[in-house]
């Protein structure tokens, strides 16, 4: 159907079993009318794929369904890996929608066993409006990028633990109830607290908040004046508190390039929404370029991630040459001289 994919394949050693990788940029034209055309449950568009390991030829197909698989997920794209070579083996599939700048906005990750002609991948990949929506900044002359990696191991392998499909996870958070939720914050009824942000205003409901924030808790219980309904907000953008919102009430957020996942993970810190701060310091390590790493690295440290700042330093080390030279880093060494003496201490063991 018109798509356009590029390979790169590699092999690698994994718990003393060889691990064939095949990387691959799969580019689905003309995404917006693929939906308006096609129908629930039936595939949009599909791509064969014929890899070799060991000499011998492995065949998938993927399978792409705009409109969902079924009714149940009409709201979101479905994506499957189908195999049908004859003999069993142990698949690790990923899959990543890439925005217009290059960065990762969606990402998700199974390992299976599969045997003859069966299947994995996810029945709510992405919620389709997410796409639809930011189209300006996703979809490139209508065309959706995918970054796929496919990693076969040799007879012998192991399934383990170590990653999980997702899918049922996700679908269980985006529950009717989450939906309703949502939808009671944007018809703005019953609500008894009123966020002022810049020149927007925002209804909500202290109950709600207050169940998934301690901070809204307490304030809401002890550090506001009796009877006030009113909150005001000075250090967060009204985009931000829009997102932070739509979190609390579904459990989703919407399109994060790195800058907003930045912007966000500090309006999560300063209410205590740990799950929502793992999102956006998940978008953030997965988008880690020369042109961020300082700043993402200073919100680490501001924000006592260490993980996020292991991230970074690592990162740095690796490119240092990259790096060096730009006038970010010149002011970390001015200005943070901790922060730089750890990538320093880390450079040394490197043997720079």
């Amino acid at each position: 159907m018109g798509q356009r994919i590029s390979f790169q394949a590699t092999t690698k050693k994994q718990a003393n079993t060889n691990v064939h990788s095949f990387e691959y940029m799969w580019t689905v034209p003309d995404f917006i009318y693929l939906v308006s055309s096609g129908k629930i449950g039936t595939p949009t568009c599909t791509q064969k794929l014929n890899l070799e390991v060991e000499s011998k030829i492995n065949a998938f197909t993927l399978v792409l369904y705009a409109n969902g698989f079924n009714d149940r997920v009409k709201d979101y794209i479905s994506l499957w890996l189908t195999k049908y070579s004859s003999n069993e083996m142990l698949l690790q599939f990923t899959c990543k929608i890439i925005d217009l700048k290059g960065e990762t906005i969606r990402k998700k990750t199974i390992k299976e066993r599969l045997s003859i002609e069966t299947h994995l991948g996810w029945i709510t990949f992405c919620r389709r409006s997410l796409l639809i929506d930011n189209a300006d900044k996703i979809l490139d002359n209508g065309n959706l990028t995918l970054s796929c990696t496919l990693e076969i191991f040799e007879e012998g392998a192991i399934l383990n633990a170590e990653v999980e499909d997702d899918d049922k996870q996700e679908y269980k958070a985006l529950s009717e109830m989450a939906q309703n939720m949502k939808q009671l914050l944007e018809d703005n009824i019953f609500c008894d607290v009123t966020f002022v942000v810049g020149s927007k205003i925002f209804q909500a409901h202290k109950a709600i908040l207050s169940a998934r924030s301690c901070v809204f808790k307490a304030m809401f219980t002890s550090l506001l004046p009796i009877n006030s309904g009113k909150v005001e907000i000075s250090d967060i953008s009204e985009e931000t508190v829009e997102e932070m919102l739509q979190f609390i009430y579904s459990g989703e957020v919407g399109y994060l390039d790195v800058k907003n996942a930045m912007e966000l993970y500090y309006a999560a810190d300063k209410y205590e929404l740990g799950s929502l701060k793992n999102i956006c310091a998940s978008i953030m390590v997965e988008n880690v370029r020369t042109d961020n790493v300082i700043d993402i690295l200073l919100l680490s440290y501001r924000h006592l991630n260490h993980d996020l700042e292991h991230v970074c330093i690592t990162f740095i080390t690796n490119n240092a040459s990259d790096i060096q030279d730009k006038a970010e880093w010149v002011e970390l060494m001015k200005n943070h001289l901790q922060l730089a003496n750890k990538v320093f201490k880390n450079l040394s063991l490197k043997g720079f």
